[in-house]
């Protein structure tokens, strides 16, 4: 991979509380300090006079309908659009046909991310079976299969829209059911 010089973007970057004017060198990939001469002469330049340059941005609320809902929208009509935007990983809600409650339509959405997607999609796992919030979903399940963050941390699942203000699955078994996917083999 060439290297690469972003001339005069304005640099912003919280972790080194950096927000100026200059230039960002890119070497096999990654980001460096400085090039060398000769890959300075080298290096495909852009002038990025008026735009910014940034880390990446997460978005931990969209709605990639697929499977099922794929005329709204799609893993990767989603993910250029992320690009498009800056971001570089999504969160995306479980309210999918059929809704991601259970291990095989999680593996279904990391099938399609892997095949389509621009950017880093991490799906959630719906709290109840079929979001309808009568039923904790199988939240070790969804943990093991994929479900964000990952299968070796606590699993975030989404009681979606549609059933978080239902009095049948109180809150704290949701809660429990969470320590349970944390602290479970």
């Amino acid at each position: 991979m060439p290297a690469l010089w972003i001339r005069n973007a304005r640099v912003i970057d919280p972790a080194s509380r950096r927000d100026s004017v200059g230039d960002l060198f890119s070497l096999d990939g990654k980001i460096v300090p400085r090039l060398s001469a000769a890959d300075r002469r080298r290096a495909r330049k852009i002038d990025a006079r008026g735009l910014v340059a940034a880390p990446g941005l997460v978005d931990i609320h969209v709605h990639f309908r697929e499977p099922g809902q794929t005329q709204k929208e799609t893993i990767a009509t989603g993910s250029r659009a992320a690009a498009a935007g800056g971001f570089t990983t999504v969160v995306c809600m479980p309210n999918t046909a059929p809704a991601a409650d259970n291990a095989g339509t999680i593996q279904f959405i990391l099938d399609a991310v892997r095949r389509d997607s621009l950017v880093k999609v991490l799906p959630t796992g719906c709290i109840t079976i079929g979001m309808k919030g009568e039923n904790l979903a199988p939240i070790g399940s969804l943990k093991r299969a994929g479900s964000w963050p990952s299968p070796t941390t606590a699993t975030a699942c989404s009681p979606t829209s549609s059933c978080a203000g239902r009095s049948s699955t109180p809150r704290c078994s949701a809660c429990r059911s969470w320590t349970t996917a944390r602290t479970s083999p």
